[in-house]
């Protein structure tokens, strides 16, 4: 309870600017995080703002004030920065400044950037953690709006409660969101249910490159610029394309590589499923992020990005599984 009290109480003497951020290219968790936050700080009478590099995701265009999230850039520095679901304020991808930051997360490792930082790896996600904070504020507070907020990070954190993340404290707190109004139904039918044609034309695409390795314990998928810019769909959009890969039998890992607009950059998800430790692989090139989900970035040709992938792959299945038969 030591890191609640201790978020709180900061929050507390603040008496200037706060700004709540989360990681570029936001999902779930983050944004959730950073709305329910915010509502919460605004009935306490604070001065708050919320901001991300990336624009929303349109699957969380549903949540209350998600239309008050500015864009990140560089200004003055500010006096408080509550940095939400990273493992360090670089991870915002804007070079921004506090004079005090507080960082709330569930990631292993990354920055302390203060002495105010609440970062528990064994929490289901950092909406989990959120929800901690503001029931030991004040419970009263937590209305149907913020509970919505918390939940869809919580879902889509676990994968819909799928993801060896899952513990009975995460359903202990879905079941505190629900008695607060969050509807399950509601929120699963606004994330996974309202893909627009665009995005099926976009998948149908990225479904084709699939390849498998290390006779099917690998399995990679590919998203060209050229194939966003064909169907106008949107980068953010593509979230979720690679569970279809990890789906496949006897996967143990799967990735998909994400072409950015430089044409030269890879934006790389990595996804696994309880076997082998897939942070280990993104922070082979730079990244982080759970034992099931990670992810990186890699400047290179798509032949070659995919190769150091595999390679790198295969290098730590070897060391978490019994040996398999190299195709």
């Amino acid at each position: 309870m030591e890191g609640e009290v201790a978020v709180i109480e900061r929050i507390k003497r603040e008496e200037g600017e706060i700004l709540i951020v989360t990681h570029e290219n936001p999902d779930g968790d983050g944004i959730g995080s950073m709305i329910a936050l915010y509502r919460f700080l605004i009935k306490e009478g604070k001065n708050v703002r919320m901001a991300m590099k990336d624009d929303l995701p349109y699957i969380y265009n549903f949540l209350p004030d998600s239309d008050k999230i500015e864009k990140l850039l560089p200004e003055n520095t500010y006096n408080l920065i509550i940095l939400v679901d990273a493992a360090g304020l670089y991870r915002t991808g804007v070079d921004i400044k506090g004079r005090e930051v507080i960082r709330i997360d569930h990631h292993v490792g990354g920055i302390k950037e203060s002495d105010y930082d609440y970062v528990d790896p064994s929490a289901p996600s950092t909406t989990y953690m959120v929800g901690l904070i503001l029931k030991r504020w004040d419970e009263k507070q937590i209305d149907k709006e913020i509970a919505e907020c918390l939940y869809t990070g919580l879902m889509t954190d676990t994968g819909s409660f799928r993801y060896n993340n899952v513990d009975e404290r995460a359903f202990e707190m879905a079941e505190f969101l629900v008695e607060k109004g969050a509807d399950p139904s509601y929120i699963s039918t606004m994330v996974y249910e309202r893909n627009r044609p665009n995005v099926i034309h976009l998948l149908h695409r990225v479904l084709s490159t699939l390849k498998m390795d290390y006779e099917g314990h690998i399995a990679s998928l590919v998203v060209r610029r050229s194939f966003i810019d064909e169907v106008g769909a949107l980068e953010e959009e593509t979230e979720g394309f690679v569970n279809f890969a990890k789906s496949i039998e006897d996967v143990d890992v799967a990735f998909i590589m994400i072409q950015k607009p430089d044409l030269k950059t890879w934006r790389v998800s990595l996804r696994g499923k309880g076997k082998v430790n897939v942070q280990n692989i993104a922070r082979m090139f730079g990244g982080g992020g759970h034992k099931d989900a990670a992810g990186c970035r890699i400047i290179g040709s798509e032949e070659n990005v995919r190769k150091m992938l595999v390679d790198a792959i295969k290098t730590e299945i070897q060391k978490s599984l019994k040996p398999v038969k190299v195709a």
